[in-house]
């Protein structure tokens, strides 16, 4: 069975997802409204899943939660998104916990409430850096005023509460870098239309609008680590971490897609034994990348030479996933791509993940720093 280890984790994990998904066609769940991919998040898809046991979540291991994303990846892409920012923010904030500790009260939360946590962050702009903020915030008596939008943002209809990163300057000129929250029911957070294609918009990303949202002091949590603190290697540890989390996860996911459609080209019975060959091939090293990532995770590990090998990594695997779904794509044949929607339809879906940042063109004179 394709993909038999990751669906054995998606059924320990969350056994009623997995019925769901499977009952379902691929392409109905993803012309399905997105309301119904955010109520099987929520309802059997286990948000507390990255949050600590401790703390009421579940304790998965992130190599388990790559696997699992990537058996979601192959049956519900929009659902996939919508996990990947989620899970990225929460196992973010979990392993920033040193840095950013008064969070820990809102991971309990959404541990025992099943809270669905749409990211504000800059996962959807190519060139910024993760935490990076276009907000603008300022400071008053009764907390902070945020302004700005986020665009495009997953789940911009569901979230229960949504998480951005801030830069705030103080009066004395230091920028203090942290994370706030907004609750989806805040009249000053506003939604507007954005995502206009057809391929993964179940994922419903649309653009979130702070208009003056006021943040309360207990609602805005600072770093308590300063760089000058830190040695070298250690310094953005706190902004790492997110990174790292995202590389993974978005990685994992869409190797989900592009394996589900090698494996409709690998049961057709077309192609030359070299063609299905080569897909097996870069199919098995992308997800030996994507382990390796995940094991390096959970081994705690996020400095500056860490996050250069997660974007390393990342890349690595984009390039496999265009090649496993162009290769697949060309063995099915023009008949499969006029016959079935899903073919065609995977076949975009698996490119969009060189949309994320960080870019790659950005991202070069780091590398070469790092990894040379």
């Amino acid at each position: 069975m394709f993909l038999k280890e990751e669906r054995a984790v998606a059924v320990e994990w969350l056994p009623g997802l997995v019925h769901a998904l499977e009952a379902t066609s691929l392409i109905e769940l993803e012309r399905g409204a997105s309301t119904q991919l955010a109520t099987l998040f929520k309802t059997v898809g286990r948000p507390g899943l990255s949050v600590a046991e401790e703390l009421g979540g579940a304790g998965i291991s992130a190599v388990n939660l790559a696997q699992l994303h990537t058996w979601v990846g192959a049956h519900c892409p929009s659902l996939a998104v919508m996990m990947t920012m989620h899970h990225h923010t929460i196992a973010g904030m979990m392993a920033a916990s040193r840095f950013f500790p008064d969070s820990q009260g809102l991971l309990s939360v959404v541990a025992r409430d099943n809270l669905l946590v749409a990211s504000g962050f800059a996962e959807g702009r190519a060139h910024a850096n993760i935490l990076e903020s276009i907000l603008s915030v300022e400071k008053t008596a009764a907390g902070y005023v945020v302004n700005g939008s986020k665009k495009p943002c997953t789940m911009t209809h569901h979230f229960d509460a949504i998480t951005f990163g801030v830069n705030y300057v103080d009066p004395e000129g230091k920028t203090h870098i942290g994370i706030g929250m907004g609750l989806a029911g805040d009249p000053n957070i506003q939604r507007k239309k954005f995502w206009s294609v057809p391929h993964l918009q179940a994922a419903d990303s649309h653009e979130v609008i702070f208009n003056n949202l006021l943040v309360p002091e207990p609602m805005m949590y600072f770093s308590k680590a300063v760089d000058n603190q830190l040695d070298e290697s250690q310094k953005d540890t706190g902004e790492h971490l997110f990174a790292i989390w995202f590389q993974l996860l978005a990685s994992a996911s869409y190797l989900g897609m592009a394996s589900a459609l090698a494996s409709r080209a690998l049961s057709s019975s077309k192609g030359s034994q070299d063609d299905r060959a080569m897909l097996l091939i870069d199919l098995q090293g992308a997800t030996m990348a994507v382990r390796g990532l995940a094991v390096s995770i959970d081994q705690n590990r996020f400095l500056r030479a860490d996050l250069a090998r997660a974007q390393a990594t990342r890349f690595a695997v984009q390039e496999a996933i265009n090649r496993i779904s162009t290769r697949a794509f060309e063995i099915l044949g023009g008949m499969a791509f006029m016959s079935s929607e899903e073919v065609a339809y995977l076949l975009v879906a698996t490119r969009v993940l060189a949309f994320h940042p960080t870019s790659r063109l950005a991202s070069v004179p780091f590398l070469c720093e790092q990894l040379s």
